[in-house]
């Protein structure tokens, strides 16, 4: 049966072979015309440099939020996809190109304007220090606007983000220095007037129950001050922490590669083959179809072989091809040979 099935595919081919590879060769001249019309693509490409400890971070013993089994390039592009996925970040960054204007279209010029931002801003690893933001597109301008808005968008969100906490910590410590300072002053107060009341004896200790008392007193001082102390020392690191955030994230974050305006357009071999492969496919898919559609729609007789599998009789005889004759083999089967002439015999 597979011997049957493969010469019916041959016969269907070379049968006409010029028609089987009409669908492949159309696939391939318009896989070479897609290739060849399609819009030229531009890339640009800037490259941040991070700093896990930066001098400014040593000396004021602010450690890097950049975990050890992690590389400082792994842990920012890692946060920079997430970000992109926010619509925020995304609507930030698309103000500084010049997509801003379709902002003003509907949700869903809106919503497709956010997917192309995404789908074209790439984030790459580049060692352990380096990350690369990447942006391909027709437009040489908009790649550039691009890369540089989603570099610079990063930056003010790593301030922004360190300035919130530094202000909010800020916040907290201060509110807390009034009580605590009320409550040092409360227990300043109850010892003088404990110790005005109650002055040193001119012989021997105090009694007893003044001395506890005392003590009670002066360890409601300490406890009260040390808190007041602790809020004030915090408050003290929150308000640093705030004036040395943007020189720390500019040493931490450096800007390595300015991104600019390309010039000529990419050419991506790897693409290139990709879309060939694609038309190459659909081609073979295609003359493929089209011999195996012929072979089973052909029910003549044209091999010994059909005989025995179509009719089921054996054959006897059949007639070799030659220059003169045609390419269809007349065959005898048995069921023939037995059928009597109808011709007058002489």
């Amino acid at each position: 049966m597979v011997r049957l099935i493969i010469l019916r595919l041959l016969e269907s081919f070379f049968r006409r072979p010029l028609l089987s590879l009409a669908p492949f060769m159309l696939a391939i001249a318009i896989g070479v015309g897609y290739i060849l019309l399609s819009p030229p693509e531009y890339l640009s490409s800037g490259k941040i440099y991070v700093e896990k400890e930066s001098l400014l971070a040593s000396l004021t013993s602010s450690n890097s939020d950049v975990s050890w089994w992690v590389t400082p390039a792994q842990a920012t592009t890692n946060e920079i996809q997430e970000l992109l996925a926010t619509n925020a970040f995304v609507r930030s960054a698309i103000q500084q190109t010049k997509l801003e204007p379709l902002m003003a279209g509907g949700p869903d010029v809106v919503w497709e304007t956010f997917t192309f931002f995404r789908e074209t801003i790439s984030v790459n690893v580049i060692g352990d220090k380096l990350v690369e933001i990447r942006a391909t597109t027709d437009d040489p301008e908009l790649s550039y606007q691009m890369v540089t808005a989603t570099m610079d968008t990063y930056l003010k969100w790593k301030m922004n983000n360190d300035f919130q906490e530094s202000m909010a910590a800020q916040k907290f410590f201060e509110e807390l220095i009034a009580p605590y300072q009320a409550e040092v002053d409360a227990a300043r107060q109850a010892l003088i007037d404990f110790l005005s009341a109650n002055p040193e004896p001119v012989r021997g200790d105090r009694p007893p129950g003044e001395q506890f008392q005392l003590d009670q007193l002066k360890a409601a001082l300490a406890r009260a001050e040390e808190r007041l102390s602790a809020a004030q020392e915090n408050e003290e690191s929150a308000r640093l922490a705030l004036v040395k955030n943007e020189s720390l994230i500019r040493q931490t974050y450096q800007i390595i590669d300015q991104p600019e305006i390309p010039l000529r357009a990419e050419f991506s071999l790897t693409g290139f083959i990709k879309n060939m492969i694609i038309f190459v496919a659909i081609g073979v898919f295609l003359s493929a179809s089209l011999i195996g559609g012929g072979a089973f729609l052909d029910r003549s007789l044209r091999f010994p072989i059909d005989v025995q599998n179509g009719l089921g009789v054996p054959l006897l005889a059949f007639i070799p091809a030659s220059a003169e004759m045609p390419s269809l083999t007349p065959v005898t089967t048995a069921v023939e040979a037995d059928q009597p002439s109808l011709q007058p015999q002489v």
